[in-house]
C-alpha cells in the first residue's frame, strides 16, 4: 500500500499478489487518484476553474507465469483485464470584455461534468534479478546489493463509455447541453524501473501513455452547442527516490516523488503540469 501526498490532491497505490504454485501466480492492483484545484482557464487571465476529479483503476491479473523463477532471477508474463472509472467536475467563471463588442455580457458562469468508463485486456510483463555484494553481520542488516525490476504493460484495445454535461450562462442559449457515446479506442501502455540499492535507498522510473478518441461538447463561432470529436493524448513522467527502513517482516518507506504530465487535445499545442509528491509506504513480501 503506497499514499502519495500531492499539493491538491492525493495517488493511492495498492496492490495483493498471490503465488498458486512455483511457475503460476496472480495480482490484482488498485490506484485512487484524486485532484482538487482551483485555477485560471488557459489564456483568460480573469477566470477562476475549479476542478474536483477522482480517477479509480483496477489492474486484475490473475493468471502469471514465471518462465524463470529463481532466488535471483525471474522472468515472468500475465494477462487478464485493465479497468478505469474518470469523474470530472468544473464550476467556475470567465471575464472577457472582448464579448460585449458582440453585444455579449463579459461576466459568464460555466459548469462541466464529464464521467468515462474503459475497460479492455491487459498483458503485462517484467524481469527482475537480484544481485547480492556482501553480508554485512553488524546490526542485524544481512545482504547488501540490488534489486532490479522492469516492467511494462499494454492494453491493446478498450471499450469506452463516456458522459457529459456542460453550461454556460447566459453565454450560450439554451445555457445547457449534454451528450452520451460508446466508442472504442486504442492503445494504453505503461512501463516501470525499480531499483534497490543496499537494501535502503529505492529509486523508480515510471512512463505510461494513453490515446483516446472521443467526441466532447464545445461551441462554434456562432455560439452554438456543437460536439467535435478528438484525440486526447496523454504522457506521464514520474521520478521517485525513498529510504527504506526494516521493520520485522515489513518494510516502511518514506520519499519524495516528481511528475512530468502532458496533455494534448488534437492538434493543439500540449497542456504541461508538474506536481511534487511526498511517498508514504508500507510493504509486506513473503517467500
Amino acid at each position: 500500500m503506497s499514499p502519495k501526498i500531492l499539493k491538491n490532491g492525493s495517488i493511492l497505490d495498492a496492490g495483493l499478489g498471490l503465488s498458486y504454485t512455483v511457475r503460476w501466480g496472480g495480482e490484482i492492483r488498485f490506484r485512487n487518484t484524486i485532484i482538487t484545484e482551483n485555477k485560471e482557464l488557459a489564456g483568460v487571465a480573469d477566470s477562476l476553474n475549479a476542478v474536483d476529479e477522482n480517477i479509480f483503476e483496477i489492474f486484475f491479473l490473475p493468471a502469471e507465469y514465471s518462465f524463470i523463477r529463481t532466488p535471483k532471477v525471474r522472468l515472468w508474463i500475465g494477462g487478464g483485464a485493465y479497468y478505469e472509472y474518470d469523474k470530472l467536475n468544473e464550476k467556475g467563471f470567465f471575464n472577457m470584455p472582448e464579448l460585449e463588442a458582440i453585444g455579449r455580457e463579459r461576466v459568464n458562469a460555466y459548469t462541466n461534468s464529464f464521467s468515462m468508463h474503459v475497460v479492455g485486456p491487459l498483458i503485462d510483463l517484467g524481469f527482475r534479478f537480484l544481485v547480492k555484494l556482501f553480508e554485512v553481520d553488524r546490526f542485524n542488516i544481512g545482504a547488501l546489493g540490488f534489486d532490479v525490476t522492469l516492467s511494462g504493460g499494454v492494453v491493446p484495445v478498450f471499450f469506452l463509455a463516456s458522459s457529459q454535461e456542460m453550461g454556460m450562462v447566459p453565454l450560450l442559449d439554451p445555457h445547457d447541453a449534454e451528450y452520451d457515446q460508446t466508442t472504442t479506442g486504442s492503445p494504453y501502455w505503461y512501463v516501470s524501473l525499480n531499483a534497490t540499492l543496499f537494501r535502503f535507498i529505492n529509486v523508480v522510473l515510471l512512463y505510461d501513455m494513453s490515446q483516446l478518441k472521443y467526441k466532447n461538447i464545445g461551441f462554434d463561432d456562432n455560439l452554438n452547442w456543437i460536439t467535435s470529436e478528438n484525440t486526447v493524448v496523454t504522457h506521464s513522467f514520474k521520478v521517485e527516490a525513498s529510504l527504506l527502513i526494516p521493520l520485522g517482516g515489513m518494510q516502511a518507506q518514506i520519499g519524495y516523488g516528481y511528475t512530468f504530465d502532458s496533455t494534448r487535445l488534437g492538434g493543439e499545442t500540449p497542456i504541461t503540469g508538474n506536481r511534487q509528491y511526498l511517498i508514504l509506504t508500507a510493504k509486506k513480501s513473503g517467500k
